[in-house]
């Protein structure tokens, strides 16, 4: 039985035990499932290069189909994940769009403003005003006093109001 055969054996079967070790098989050792299936960082780049380019075209449905692909091959890429988020949002998927923005997030090793209000304002537009209010008082927090974090503590101040006034009254 192959690799791939013997992953759906364990996903149909349930057993997290299962389906962690026969993943592990499947990536053969690798970080990613790129590394494992040979497939070049400079191969994905140039992917994602069209990808843009459908995206910017307006072709956003394969744009979206190569985003999910290139985030399942190189799920380490925060690039992918936030241009996936990108992606959703214009398609009005503002919970999906959430996800891979925090993917992006929990991938970069510094804060970053632009995509945290991105999540935020998902979070918001999904209809989940209380986790939106407390992923942007951790921001808030994250993003401390630094000059550098002034102009996103501005727009980060107006969505804060955006927030309070939706917040039903208690």
């Amino acid at each position: 039985m192959n690799r791939a055969a013997e992953f759906e054996r364990a996903a149909a079967e349930g057993t997290t035990s299962g389906i962690v070790a026969k993943l592990g098989a499947l990536l053969d050792g690798k970080k990613t499932l790129a590394g494992a299936r040979g497939i070049s960082r400079a191969a994905l780049d140039s992917f994602y290069g069209i990808t843009r380019e459908l995206y910017v075209a307006g072709h956003r449905a394969q744009a979206l189909s190569n985003l999910e692909m290139l985030c399942l091959y190189d799920h380490e890429n925060a690039r992918y994940w936030q241009a996936l988020g990108t992606c959703r949002q214009a398609n009005k998927d503002h919970l999906g769009a959430a996800a891979a923005f925090g993917f992006a997030i929990g991938l970069s090793d510094q804060f970053n403003g632009s995509l945290e209000l991105q999540l935020v304002e998902n979070l918001f537009a999904a209809g989940h005003a209380d986790a939106a209010g407390v992923r942007l008082r951790e921001a808030l927090e994250a993003a401390g006093k630094e000059p550098a974090n002034e102009p996103w503590h501005a727009k980060a101040g107006k969505l804060q109001a955006q927030l309070a006034e939706s917040a039903p009254t208690r």
